[in-house]
């Protein structure tokens, strides 16, 4: 569990720089209307619930495949309803670009808090390259 403990820290903390350096033009789109990505964001937190592991990767790129594994996706689904509960509705959306990606971030509603959820493509691009998930209880667990 460290293991997903350091990967959480480092995702809040790689979301918080990114947060904090982007600029003010518009940024550029994924390959995705905002209402696709939408769908994309809610079919995976969706697949978290149900512990649909399948349907979870169904949008991933290769890289992200590679790296999420069914016991990373257990993890995250065991830390979420534990700390957050069930995801109930995607909130509003946030995008910013950051060295060649889109960052859509979500403010999302779940079961005992808001969690934003931060999901990203390569600018143009179709496949999720980046899934991260920050609140005030998944920091508390992950200390």
């Amino acid at each position: 569990m460290s293991t997903t403990v350091n990967r959480f820290a480092l995702a809040v903390l790689a979301m918080v720089m990114i947060v904090s350096i982007s600029g003010c033009a518009k940024p550029e789109p994924a390959g995705l209307t905002d209402d696709q990505v939408g769908k994309v964001a809610n079919n995976i937190l969706q697949a978290i619930n149900m512990g649909d592991y399948q349907k979870f990767i169904q949008d991933f790129s290769d890289e992200m495949l590679a790296a999420f594994g069914q016991d990373q996706f257990n993890e995250i689904h065991d830390m979420l309803q534990e700390s957050s509960g069930n995801y109930v509705s995607l909130g509003e959306l946030t995008m910013i670009n950051q060295k060649g990606y889109t960052i859509y971030l979500y403010q999302c509603e779940y079961g005992k808090e808001s969690v934003i959820v931060k999901v990203v493509f390569a600018i143009g691009g179709d496949k999720v390259e980046g899934l991260y998930f920050d609140s005030t209880n998944l920091r508390a667990a992950s200390k």
